[in-house]
């Protein structure tokens, strides 16, 4: 039997960080990333070493180093850096990994990609439940793109 993968979903700027960041203070054996906005700039959060790096940049800044969808500019470092602590979180005896969040640039395999689509490959071998924060409008988008069909649960974590 494949191992589910938990979904933690909803509309665009309704409070799903805060409100997963808010669960996982009461968790033990946890650690993944989270993607708070912080006075209107993303960035990614590492919970077990608490780090926090910007991972928006400047709308202008247009190199190599840069990723850009839409309105916005992230650093690729800086999604290199959260792609390296997924996959390093796998090798730990962990209950939860969080990956806030699988988005868009995922679906077309940049931002956080390859290290989503290696913790999927290898989720049978990992101990630790996987909670995955999807926006609502790509919801299917990301369920066909990772062909878990069969293979999620909508998590709803308490408060």
């Amino acid at each position: 039997m494949t191992k589910k993968i938990f979904i933690f979903t909803g509309l665009v700027h309704t409070g799903k960080t805060t409100h997963l960041m808010h669960w996982a203070v009461s968790q033990k054996k946890i650690d993944g990333i989270f993607q708070p906005v912080i006075d209107d700039k993303r960035f990614i959060y590492h919970i077990a070493s608490r780090s926090l790096k910007s991972l928006e940049v400047s709308a202008s800044a247009k190199d190599e180093h840069t990723i850009k969808i839409g309105n916005y500019s992230f650093s690729k470092e800086t999604f290199e850096w959260a792609g390296k602590i997924l996959l390093d979180s796998l090798s730990k005896d962990l209950e939860w990994l969080v990956i806030d969040e699988i988005g868009p640039l995922e679906l077309e395999g940049n931002g956080l990609e390859p290290a989503i689509s290696s913790i999927f490959d290898e989720r049978k071998n990992i101990s630790a439940k996987i909670v995955c924060v999807i926006r609502e409008e790509i919801l299917q988008k990301f369920i066909d793109h990772y062909k878990l069909q069969n293979c999620y649960e909508i998590f709803e974590p308490p408060l």
